[in-house]
């Protein structure tokens, strides 16, 4: 029993420390494509598929409900870095795409180190194509990178 608690207790120590409790909160767009077609509903549902599939791919992440920022009005980092604490997080994960084209978006990721409320990552990445493999494909990746320390 004692080489299993020692075992537990070492597999914990090599884990990234950012690695628990992250708060993921809800994907903003800057969509500056000025396509003519309204895609609102389309970009809606793919913020809502990217957020969801960076909760899922990160440990020990969960996304925080949209509802819960509206507590946070205006919304100012004080109030959004307290809420994630509240929520029990030690980090955050904040993330806007910015759609240029149908082919080319960018997403600008930031992770916060809630304690300090300094930024421990920052990621911007783009990616192709305005549909939701892509999107979530995107999301998958991120997640891969804000996973891996530099």
């Amino acid at each position: 029993m004692r080489h299993l608690s020692l075992a537990a207790f070492l597999a914990c120590l090599a884990a990234p420390l950012w690695a628990e409790g992250i708060a993921v909160f809800p994907v903003k767009l800057l969509d500056t494509s000025h396509e003519a077609r309204d895609q609102r509903a389309d970009h809606d549902r793919r913020l809502m598929l990217f957020g969801q599939v960076l909760a899922d791919h990160l440990p020990d992440a969960r996304l925080i409900d949209p509802q819960a920022l509206d507590a946070c009005q205006p919304q100012r980092t004080e109030c959004l870095l307290a809420l994630a604490r509240d929520q029990g997080a030690d980090q955050a994960v904040f993330v806007v795409i910015q759609k240029t084209s149908t082919l080319i978006l960018q997403v600008f990721a930031n992770r916060v180190d809630l304690a300090s409320a300094d930024r421990a990552d920052s990621r911007n990445l783009n990616f192709r194509g305005d549909n939701d493999a892509a999107w979530e494909r995107a999301a998958r990746f991120l997640a891969g990178q804000l996973t891996t320390p530099r």
